[in-house]
């Protein structure tokens, strides 16, 4: 299923590990069950890796593409 909808965005360009992890948990604290939050990110291991585990041990259902060759989007819900 394709997450179409963007409640929020979230922009981590330029930043490395943990702060990426950190700042993407936080602005998803502040989302209601749903909503779904849109990480702009250039840092590969966060975008491949650390914010997708993240996800998938929260149970978000999440989106990652390519943004332009320049870093990556990664779109994810909250469901809880």
């Amino acid at each position: 299923m394709a997450i179409t909808t963007v409640d929020e965005r979230l922009d981590i360009t330029g930043k490395i590990c943990p702060y990426t992890l950190i700042e993407t948990r936080e602005a998803l604290k502040a989302l209601r069950q749903g909503q779904v939050l849109e990480v702009l990110v250039d840092f590969e291991p966060a975008a491949m890796v650390t914010i997708p585990n993240f996800c998938a041990k929260k149970g978000y259902p999440f989106q990652t593409f390519v943004n332009d060759g320049v870093g990556w989007r990664i779109r994810i819900e909250r469901t809880d």
